[in-house]
């Protein structure tokens, strides 16, 4: 009876293990706290985003002669899947909305890396200045590493960050897929 048992036990847990959960669509929403945005709320985050964004200024550019810096920008964290399945978060200054794309300057690490491949997904995080989070779903489109040296460094974005150890940086555009509102979120 023991062994019966045994065994009964053993395929309950190999049915259970071998399920595979449903997949539902990543822009629905459980809760109340964030929505998928379309018509005018999405045209009104999108003029938000763009206020926010930065001028993608590169260090040559910040030191020429009547470079104006653009007001309003924000810090932006950008986020994608790590190899072991974690999530990769970066924070950064350099990002840009633009027409329905996103753009942004990273610096060589693993969310670099991450997203540097054509149809890699991610998502950008956005504080607007209404006080609604804006979660800004990415497919990379197109990459253009610039290898660091002397030659290139005035070529790298202002607070390019990775001068010690020669990084590279990484200008992604993204196609954006959705965007999503809401008014909790952890992270700014």
């Amino acid at each position: 009876m023991k062994k019966l048992l045994m065994v009964l036990m053993v395929l309950c847990l190999i049915v259970s293990v071998s399920v595979v959960a449903e997949e539902i669509d990543a822009y629905t929403t459980a809760s109340v706290t964030k929505s998928v945005l379309a018509g005018d709320a999405f045209a009104e985050a999108e003029t938000i985003l763009a206020a926010q964004s930065s001028l993608l200024s590169t260090a040559d550019e910040v030191k020429a002669e009547g470079y104006v810096a653009k007001q309003g920008s924000t810090i932006a964290q950008i986020m994608s899947i790590n190899p072991d399945g974690s999530v990769g978060l970066s924070t950064i200054s350099e990002w840009k909305y633009e027409n329905g794309k996103a753009y942004a300057k990273l610096t060589q690490g693993q969310n670099a890396l991450n997203l540097s491949t054509p149809g890699a997904t991610g998502t950008l995080l956005v504080k607007g200045t209404n006080g609604t989070y804006y979660i800004v779903h990415l497919k990379t489109e197109s990459v253009v590493v610039l290898q660091y040296s002397e030659e290139t460094a005035g070529q790298f974005d202002q607070y390019y960050s990775g001068a010690a150890n020669k990084l590279n940086e990484y200008d992604i555009t993204f196609e954006v897929l959705a965007i999503e509102s809401s008014n909790a979120l952890m992270f700014q």
